[in-house]
């Protein structure tokens, strides 16, 4: 399993171990959620309606349970009732700033987010972030669970090689929307997480996705 890479200390450091390395993980602690914040967060989590999720923008198997909040055919869209107080949360004004430390740039645009679901058996195949809109910078996927089997997180970097992330709950995983990356496949227990694709760009998208092929 790959240590966490941590980066607290300088926005520098930060954003250069996501320049060379693509991956970062940061701890609750040093996340600038509140408690509360927290909770608020999960609640929008509860009682979602997923559709069922077979196969990637670049035909790459899936099965993943996906409840999406804003999504990015055309132009980033909301597509649930609370994606407003969704949005207020992950991207209030702090939580740029935090994002600045990677990313460059506090001003950011959430182009599409999602809660992903997975039981025993479900995985997302290889592929990049970047298949689905070349504008995509960052994905920052919120972790609610870590008392699940199987399910890492891997990366497929050149330079590294694969590898192995299992975050802890309440953490926040960071990854480059250029890096290939999997979940393998979950054997017991559930995994919950909201991902979030964070893009310098604000207008139309410069590559229309084909939507989801869905399995209800």
């Amino acid at each position: 399993m790959t240590e966490p890479r941590f980066n607290s200390a300088t926005d520098v450091s930060a954003a250069k171990t996501f320049n060379e390395h693509g991956t970062l993980m940061y701890s609750r602690a040093q996340i600038p959620f509140s408690a509360e914040e927290w909770q608020q967060l999960e609640a929008l989590l509860q009682g979602l309606h997923y559709d069922r999720v077979v196969a990637g923008d670049a035909a790459e198997a899936h099965a993943v349970n996906v409840c999406r909040f804003y999504n990015d055919v055309e132009k980033p869209m909301a597509l649930h009732a609370r994606a407003a107080e969704l949005e207020a949360l992950v991207m209030s004004p702090k939580m740029r700033a935090f994002y600045r430390r990677f990313a460059g740039t506090d001003k950011l645009c959430l182009r599409r987010c999602q809660a992903n679901l997975m039981l025993n058996g479900d995985f997302i195949g290889i592929h990049k972030d970047q298949d689905s809109n070349p504008d995509y910078l960052a994905t920052v996927v919120f972790h609610f669970a870590d008392d699940y089997c199987g399910g890492d997180f891997v990366t497929h970097d050149a330079r590294s090689g694969a590898e192995h992330f299992h975050p802890q709950a309440y953490s926040m995983l960071v990854n480059s929307c250029t890096i290939p990356h999997e979940v393998e496949p979950v054997q017991g227990g559930l995994r919950l997480t909201l991902a979030c694709f964070l893009s310098t760009e604000f207008g139309p998208s410069r590559n229309i996705r084909k939507d989801f092929q869905l399995r209800q």
